[in-house]
């Protein structure tokens, strides 16, 4: 069930917020100028961070810690008419949830990458430096 959401603008599709779930401002900056210039013209996409959570994503508990805040973004996309979303992390902390959560779509870049690399070869593979994702992605 969507919950209830102040009321903001109509959703706008030409209007993108790629949310980095870390709190890392540097990142969530490059990530932004990155994601800017590869935008369709006439797209809008800003990039935004959690004021509070973990500065970086390396563990399950980390990823727990960032949900709160990831869900406190899109709920402020939605209360500014926002049209879509993207999750900016490779985990895709909180992807279902934001789902949920948002009136227009919500792509997370792992399940995304996944899905085009399974499309185009055989099979794929993910090289990490995370103990954990082993075996996993």
């Amino acid at each position: 069930m969507r919950p209830e959401l102040p009321h903001g603008p109509a959703p706008d599709p030409t209007r993108i917020l790629v949310v980095n779930p870390n709190t890392s401002v540097a990142m969530t900056a490059a990530i932004g100028e990155i994601a800017a210039a590869v935008a369709a013209p006439g797209f809008r996409v800003d990039a935004v961070c959690p004021a509070t959570g973990p500065e970086s994503i390396e563990s399950h508990y980390d990823e727990a810690l960032a949900v709160p805040g990831l869900l406190a973004e899109i709920a402020r996309g939605e209360a500014a008419g926002v049209g879509g979303y993207v999750v900016a992390c490779f985990g895709d902390p909180g992807l279902q949830a934001a789902r949920e959560l948002a009136s227009g779509p919500v792509v997370g870049i792992a399940e995304a990458a996944m899905h085009t690399a399974s499309m185009l070869g055989r099979g794929f593979s993910v090289v990490t430096t995370l103990a954990r994702t082993r075996g996993r992605a």
